[in-house]
């Protein structure tokens, strides 16, 4: 312990230490690391994992930080400029530091950082180059005649800067954020973020609210949506006129499509994608079954100590359940063959050939089928058109102000008035136990699984009584919520605690998630903000 208290005093007063002193105990760090690593590994303690792995995160910060700085000290101090005897003395551990050091007196032999960064440290050019640019970024930036000048993103630079939040987090924000800042001179000062959204308020100050966010997901999503919102107010040309299906090739045998959908056709897509996952409906039962890949009339494969009698009276079956990517597309499969089916029905009737109807009724009958169901959210203001956000449906997609109109000109409108913090006020003139008005108004107000970063959607969620309906709790939407099934197991056990604020469903954390317990909603579905 006593090694330890002199290393933290030593510590605490870097500024007293000699160069080479802060290079040996830069040296020292790895190896340092290293022990600890192969001390703790050999463990069987828990709880020493848990510990080693918080510790490792806050070294693994610490490590992108000082990256960063080494780039903006090597363009700062014109490492590129080295002459290569010193550069040679210097991996031989052979350079004296105190010692003035020596330039070279011809064209140097790196044109600047990234290149030296890169031979130096072995790394790929371009993500040298991206260092140095990351600098720019979080550190400071230069002019053309080597003075400093504020970094690019001055807001993100200081979380970036901090100690506890994740630092690659405010890289990769500004680095997106960058492509929407005006390009300057060669000649030119550098300046700092000036990209606007459409409310007038600064992308990167929008950015720093979204990284406030505490579950990483919410924070992965809605920076993502920012980005896109973004792209839209700088795109010039109309996205809608792309839409279509492209065959893109093929690849190991399987034949490529691309779809792009408006975001009133993706949002029907969704919803019939997600329906036919559910294995709670016949369609999603029927999306699970794996065709056998043996011949018609033969024995699925079996061990051998099974007989071929035993294997056909037997239940067991050794194929694997389909994937998720699968049962989506037999989901569409159903759907075509649904269509037609129908087709065939109606030429057959056309044609007055009831006997080929009836031959196509009893398959017709056999396919399961799905009814997409699309929800657009909106507020009275946006109805209208007050405002200057637009619609947004159930999945999520952002509706352009021509595919509102479309939505409501086609759409059976359903009342879901509600309150400025989500809960329920008129749902319209429906029956009660949950009915299907009330599974709609739940849906519609939760959007999903209530836990923090679930992505599970609302078609695939279970409605739990907060008030437990075997201690006597009433159904009713201001004490039912969405949960997937995994959450839904977790509240029974015990992990997760369920209360209603004033009519809004809130989860409370366990206590190693969140010390605070502070009670807290899914924001991961959430409108964005225009």
């Amino acid at each position: 312990m006593q090694l330890l208290t002199e290393l933290h005093t030593t510590l605490a007063d870097l500024e007293a230490l000699s160069t080479s002193e802060l290079l040996a105990l830069s040296a020292f760090a790895p190896e340092l690391q290293s022990a600890i690593r192969t001390k703790l590994t050999s463990l069987a303690e828990p709880r020493a994992a848990l510990l080693l792995a918080s510790d490792t995160e806050a070294l693994a910060h610490e490590t992108v930080r000082t990256q960063i700085h080494c780039a903006h000290l090597i363009e700062a101090t014109g490492a590129h400029q080295l002459d290569i005897t010193e550069l040679d003395a210097l991996r031989a551990n052979a350079c004296d530091l105190a010692a003035p050091p020596v330039l070279t007196a011809s064209r140097p032999s790196f044109k600047g950082a990234p290149e030296v960064l890169a031979a130096w440290l072995n790394l790929d050019f371009f993500e040298a180059r991206r260092r140095v640019n990351d600098s720019h970024l979080m550190i400071c930036q230069f002019d053309a005649q080597g003075n400093r000048c504020p970094a690019q993103f001055t807001a993100l630079a200081q979380r970036f800067n901090t100690v506890g939040p994740d630092p690659r987090e405010s890289l990769s924000a500004a680095r997106r954020l960058e492509k929407f800042e005006p390009t300057t001179g060669e000649f030119d000062s550098p300046v700092t973020a000036s990209a606007q959204n459409a409310a007038g308020q600064l992308l990167e100050d929008a950015a720093l609210e979204v990284l406030t966010e505490p579950e990483p997901k919410t924070r992965t999503k809605k920076l993502n949506r920012l980005i896109k919102s973004a792209k839209e107010q700088h795109a010039l040309a109309d996205p809608q006129a792309e839409a279509g299906v492209y065959r893109k090739g093929e690849r190991d045998g399987l034949i490529i499509y691309e779809v792009r959908l408006t975001p009133l056709d993706a949002d029907g897509f969704e919803s019939l994608l997600t329906q036919a996952n559910n294995p709670r409906t016949a369609a999603g039962a029927a999306s699970r079954q794996v065709a056998a890949e043996h011949s018609p009339g033969s024995t699925a494969e079996h061990p051998d100590f099974v007989t071929e009698a035993e294997a056909a009276s037997a239940t067991w079956n050794p194929l694997t359940e389909a994937s998720v990517a699968r049962r989506r597309l037999q989901a569409l499969l159903m759907l075509l063959k649904v269509n037609g089916k129908k087709l065939n029905q109606l030429l057959s009737k056309i044609h007055e050939t009831p006997a080929a109807a009836q031959l196509t009724e009893p398959e017709e009958a056999e396919i399961p089928v799905v009814q997409p169901t699309i929800m657009v959210h909106l507020s009275l203001a946006e109805l209208t058109g007050l405002a200057t956000t637009y619609g947004v449906t159930e999945h999520g997609f952002t509706l352009r102000p021509a595919q509102l109109r479309q939505a409501l000109a086609r759409a059976k409108i359903i009342p879901l008035v509600l309150g400025g913090r989500g809960e329920i006020l008129d749902i319209g003139r429906q029956q009660r136990n949950f009915p299907a008005y009330m599974r709609r108004a739940i849906k519609a107000r939760d959007r999903g699984c209530i836990v923090p970063g679930c992505t599970v959607a609302p078609e695939h969620c279970e409605l739990h009584h907060i008030w437990w309906w075997s201690l006597g709790g009433p159904t009713a939407v201001h004490l039912g919520c969405c949960l997937c099934t995994a959450h839904h197991h977790d509240v029974h056990a015990g992990i997760l605690k369920v209360i209603s604020n004033g009519g809004l469903p809130q989860v409370i954390l366990p206590k190693f998630m969140d010390p605070t317990q502070r009670p807290r909603r899914n924001t991961i579905s959430d409108r964005p903000e225009v």
